[in-house]
């Protein structure tokens, strides 16, 4: 994506009435291999995820539902896509969908997490996407919460530590081929790894080299609602530790792509201002959910957030296809006012990813660690000084070779 395609939604910092959500998060599948213990799928809007028949995976859009919708969203609305699940690569079609958002709303950033369970699936159809759209920047998150037996206790999947392990590998592989392609571990903190938060990114960068990592905390209504009560203090020391790593360029981020400095200052920032909603449970900064964020689920439902599950906007399939029509909705407008004047705030990394970007009282923090990291970088370049070697950790942990697993196909 080019640094024009960013700075034309520039005016949305000052203008936000009337315009179509910037992010959509779109659930496109709630079928899911794994039983995660932290999973918000169990707030019962997503019935999929517990019972995933073919009698809830009809509910899915097709194709060519998907293509309406998309098409009536129009070019230049979408800034950021990100399709998701249940597991979103159970749906073969995920590449044909990435190519209908990115045809009819020019959405040219798109980031998919995965659990890594479908190695061969995964690598074919972001080959594809490299390919087949070259002016797409497209991200992976790759699941991985422990080291070996602790993460798949958690997702509730035997083996999908290697699984996952051995698709993030493979893709490892095609980004050194595609500058438009990264790969990264996204770990979601809970009660069940608060302990081993530092020793599992230790390993990460010792075993799978990662250059930069995602973090998302247990949030909603989880399977297991132990899950979400985490050490505010431990998190916090995670954070601090990954705030350094950024400074002190063991971490690069997204080097290779626009802004690559300004999105690293921009996670700072965001761990910084999730660990003080964390501790205080307060409200911070304003909320775009259902204006610049909103959430489409697997059967075609619109939300202006996949938290607020009892403040549905519509349905596609009911307005026509047309999301314009709920988006601008009056149960839209209302959802947008109970969010402003309720003071509606949670820890939703990818929605405070655009309260972020798109406040203009967040610029100068963002600014501060922007330039920070620039003469950081700066200063290393100058003296030659290199990032520190990753600490050994989680000895018990083997590294995991690259096995011929079973994947889905």
């Amino acid at each position: 994506m080019g640094y024009f395609d960013y700075l034309k939604h520039g005016r949305k910092m000052l203008v936000k009435r009337g315009q179509l959500p910037v992010y959509l998060v779109y659930f496109i599948t709630d079928a899911c291999n794994a039983k995660c213990k932290h999973c918000l799928l169990a707030d019962g809007a997503h019935p999929g995820w517990e019972e995933p028949s073919m009698a809830y995976r009809k509910q899915e859009l097709s194709l060519e539902e998907i293509d309406k919708v998309a098409a009536s969203m129009g070019k230049g609305s979408l800034m950021f896509l990100l399709p998701t699940g249940g597991e979103p690569f159970l749906r073969k079609d995920i590449g044909e969908i990435v190519k209908i958002f990115h045809k009819n709303t020019g959405v040219r950033n798109v980031g998919i997490p995965t659990n890594g369970s479908t190695t061969a699936r995964t690598v074919s159809i972001v080959k594809d996407l490299c390919e087949s759209c070259p002016e797409l920047d497209l991200h992976i998150d790759i699941s991985l919460d422990g080291v070996g037996p602790l993460h798949d206790e958690i997702r509730v999947f035997p083996g999908l530590f290697k699984r996952s392990v051995e698709t993030y590998k493979a893709l490892r592989d095609i980004e050194k081929h595609h500058k438009n392609f990264s790969v990264q571990v996204e770990t979601t903190v809970s009660k069940h790894n608060e302990d081993v938060l530092i020793e599992n990114y230790e390993w990460f960068r010792q075993n799978l080299d990662v250059d930069t990592v995602f973090t998302l905390l247990t949030r909603g209504s989880p399977k297991e609602p132990v899950a979400k009560f985490f050490n505010v203090e431990k998190y916090e020391q995670y954070a601090d530790h990954m705030e350094r790593e950024y400074k002190s360029g063991s971490l690069s981020g997204y080097d290779h792509f626009p802004f690559a400095d300004f999105i690293n200052a921009k996670r700072i920032v965001r761990h910084q201002l999730i660990a003080k909603i964390v501790r205080t449970n307060e409200y911070q900064i304003p909320c775009y959910a259902g204006n610049l964020g909103g959430a489409m689920f697997a059967n075609g439902d619109v939300y202006p957030c996949e938290l607020l599950i009892d403040r549905k906007l519509g349905n596609v399939r009911d307005a026509g296809y047309d999301f314009r029509k709920i988006w601008f909705s009056r149960e839209a407008e209302a959802s947008r006012r109970f969010i402003r004047e309720s003071k509606c705030f949670c820890t939703y990394e990818c929605f405070l990813t655009i309260n972020i970007l798109f406040n203009p009282r967040m610029m100068p923090a963002v600014l501060k660690e922007w330039s920070s990291l620039k003469l950081r970088k700066a200063w290393r370049r100058v003296t030659g000084k290199q990032p520190r070697p990753a600490i050994a950790a989680c000895t018990s942990a083997k590294p995991v070779e690259p096995t011929r697993a079973a994947v889905a196909r």
